[in-house]
């Protein structure tokens, strides 16, 4: 398949097994998906995301059942995450949004189904009701993304039957958000990190410490970050419209930054964040 090392998958707190490294689906069109999924599954890849949200759900499912036949592989050996909209949320009709997740991705099970936001007003209506979708198999894990502690706190005071099993969050050396994250790792949830590089602004891009450690282990700075994030366990989804650029990001499982490293990473946290809740969700 290739050269590189791979890091076995980590564990959900319901036994499912999820991969260490994740390539988003979002926004393309099926020229370009089609040309970066046969690259990422060629890599090594094979955990992918998306969200009804991205409009392109249809695609997703025409895109991996076209390469999986063309890589040989079948649908147990890739790990699809999909995600309910606020709209859908609004709706109320959760079983049959996930009925229409399943047709446009063209598969009969969902690996990872998130709630993509704490939508004001519904978001504990839909966690029950995604409690029982899970409950009846069509989905093997569910969670969410984006929320604040304090969403947590108000789900979990209303009353859960089943805990998340994986949360979505925007997380990278800017922003850390330790009291999230340690929040989530005592009670055993495991993270997705979306925007993991911070899409390389200039002030993580041109940082003299991630240059200097890069330049330490022949790495890119981005290469190091993603190091960091699996380092922390926490699972990076992110996006490249470069094949060359996938492999590289690939390539992070061959070597181990030191404690003082990871430390020295973790201290750039300016609570940073690239995407604004109130943007998405009305409300937040």
């Amino acid at each position: 398949m290739n050269g590189y090392q791979i890091m076995d998958n980590i564990k959900l707190n319901n036994g499912v097994e999820m991969p260490t490294i994740v390539e988003t689906t979002n926004w393309m069109d099926y020229p370009v998906m089609k040309k970066l999924v046969t690259a990422g599954m060629q890599i090594g890849f094979r955990a992918f995301d998306t969200a009804r949200d991205y409009g392109n759900e249809d695609i997703v499912g025409r895109v991996m059942k076209e390469c999986l036949k063309e890589q040989g592989l079948s649908r147990k050996d890739i790990f699809i995450t999909t995600k309910i909209g606020n709209s859908q949320q609004a709706l109320g009709n959760i079983e049959e949004q996930v009925d229409m997740s399943l047709k446009n991705l063209q598969t009969d099970y969902i690996d990872l189904w998130l709630m993509h936001w704490p939508y004001p007003g519904h978001y504990v209506d839909t966690w029950h009701k995604m409690e029982k979708v899970y409950k009846s198999g069509k989905v093997r894990a569910i969670g969410m993304a984006n929320y604040r502690i304090r969403h947590f706190e108000h789900l979990f005071n209303e009353g859960v039957e089943i805990m998340p099993h994986c949360v979505q969050m925007e997380l990278h050396p800017m922003r850390t958000a330790e009291d999230i994250v340690s929040y989530l790792k005592e009670r055993n949830i495991a993270i997705q990190a979306y925007s993991p590089l911070c899409r390389m602004i200039p002030k993580i891009r041109e940082n003299e410490i991630l240059k200097a450690i890069a330049e330490k282990y022949g790495k890119s700075v981005g290469q190091i970050i993603l190091r960091w994030h699996i380092q922390n366990h926490t699972v990076p989804v992110f996006k490249s419209l470069k094949p060359k650029r996938l492999a590289e990001n690939f390539d992070i499982f061959d070597f181990t930054l030191s404690d003082e490293e990871m430390n020295m990473v973790s201290s750039l946290d300016e609570d940073y964040k690239y995407h604004l809740e109130s943007a998405s969700c009305p409300g937040f």
